[in-house]
């Protein structure tokens, strides 16, 4: 049987996505109190029901004692018998005992269906944002490659304005040597 102070020790795996953890813990608080109640009331009626079942003879001759009324005066009550008094005091706490468990077992299946929806809301939350990252990887992975394939077209373009620079400046030394060629014979041969 879960005690309250399973309850109240009960520390759950913190998580980036899912239910705030404040509106837990105060559900968690006002399942405690509650709880402790029931637990506290079901002890007590556990223990008075041993106590009547071990002292029920002991009852039969022991006085009634008498309780204050603070209400208003009420028709006096049919005598019963000792033994008619233990018995209906016995089945009133049977069925508050039974009532407490229901009660308990009522809130374990409420705390267990809230931990439930929990879990599945963070499975859900999990799984749309691992589909995000994935799409988005695969949108990076997509840009990659086009930047990878730009740069290698940018890389051939300049290597083919080089080469064409290079060739231009090769021809531009061929005629100009040509041309200080044809000024030196010029200058060695003027009258020509």
């Amino acid at each position: 049987m879960i005690r309250p102070s399973d309850i109240e020790d009960k520390e759950f795996k913190k998580v980036a996505v899912g239910y705030s953890p404040e509106e837990v813990d105060r559900f968690l608080d006002e399942i405690y109190v509650d709880y402790e109640q029931l637990f506290r009331e079901n002890r007590e009626l556990k223990m008075k029901l041993n106590n009547l079942a071990n002292s029920g003879a002991a009852q039969m001759t022991a006085p009634v004692p008498k309780v204050p009324q603070q209400t208003a005066p009420q028709m006096p009550a049919p005598q019963m018998s000792p033994q008619q008094t233990s018995q209906s005091i016995e089945k009133a706490l049977a069925k508050t005992l039974t009532l407490a468990e229901r009660v308990a077992e009522e809130t374990k299946e409420n705390a267990r269906a809230t931990a439930a929806q929990i879990t599945e809301s963070a499975v859900a939350k999990a799984e749309e944002i691992i589909g995000s990252a994935r799409t988005r990887a695969f949108e990076l992975e997509q840009d990659i490659h086009r930047l990878e394939s730009r740069y290698e077209l940018m890389k051939t373009r300049v290597k083919l304005l080089l080469y064409a620079e290079i060739e231009l400046l090769d021809k531009n030394e061929i005629i100009s040597e040509k041309e200080n060629g044809y000024e030196a014979e010029e200058f060695q041969n003027p009258q020509q």
